[in-house]
């Protein structure tokens, strides 16, 4: 079952490193020793960071890999070169039954945003794939490209909002009895907002923390700082950078 590490910044420029690879747990010590994770044991089923670049443009470049995050030759360079003002950055832990193409890595982007979800729809290809097909209007359906169960939730949360989307994932839940988990982050480059959910099983974790004059969200902290706090289940939470100093 899918249980991903994820991390958000955004604050003034920094370099990449500073939350992918610096931090004594940072994203790259999360993807083959996480502390916190339900179902699996390592992330080496891909690699992707929806990156704000400090060059004006509103939208994030996208650079996904399905090489795990300690064997892609582009980290190095990456992480100490490029500068950002705001990034989602996931590594992955596939479920079962979805496939390792590139298009199942995350995060997902669409115009301005950026979308990374840790979790899982139990049994997602059988009934609750179509059911959320059926929900997406034409363009939000057209949209996806993978098979992921993570980029259909993408798709309701564009149509809808995180809060929606929670909505509509309770209701799937119910009508086809399944458990789900979704701890989810989306980020225009101005602000990050999540919501930790699930039906039938625990909430998968997310943290937040000021990060230099910035703020930061993570699955696990980075550092071993007392100024981590876990976000609240079942309510969105939006930072913007200063909020908590």
């Amino acid at each position: 079952m899918l249980m991903c590490r994820m991390a958000g910044y955004v604050g003034p420029a920094i370099r990449l490193g500073e939350i992918v690879s610096a931090p004594a747990h940072s994203l790259v010590v999360q993807s083959y020793k996480p502390r916190e994770m339900q179902t699996a044991v390592v992330n080496a089923d891909g690699y992707g960071a929806a990156l704000w670049l400090d060059d004006g443009r509103p939208d994030p470049a996208l650079y996904r890999t399905v090489a795990p995050i300690w064997a892609d030759p582009n980290q190095q360079w990456m992480n100490e070169r490029l500068l950002i003002r705001s990034a989602i950055a996931a590594v992955r832990s596939a479920t079962p039954g979805i496939g390792f193409e590139l298009a199942n890595v995350q995060p997902f982007t669409s115009g301005k945003l950026g979308f990374a979800h840790n979790g899982f729809i139990t049994d997602f290809q059988h009934g609750a794939r179509r059911l959320i097909g059926s929900r997406l209007k034409t363009g939000a359906f057209e949209a996806i490209q993978g098979t992921s169960d993570s980029e259909h939730i993408f798709g309701l949360v564009l149509q809808e909002g995180l809060e929606g989307a929670v909505a509509s994932l309770e209701s799937l839940c119910r009508e086809l009895d399944r458990t789900a988990v979704a701890t989810m982050i989306l980020g225009d480059g101005e602000k990050l907002s999540a919501i930790r959910w699930a039906h039938g099983l625990k909430p998968a974790t997310l943290y937040a923390a000021s990060w230099g004059e910035g703020v930061c969200m993570a699955s696990e902290p980075l550092d071993g700082t007392s100024r981590w706090r876990e976000l609240p289940t079942g309510e969105v939470v939006t930072l913007s950078p200063g909020d908590l100093r």
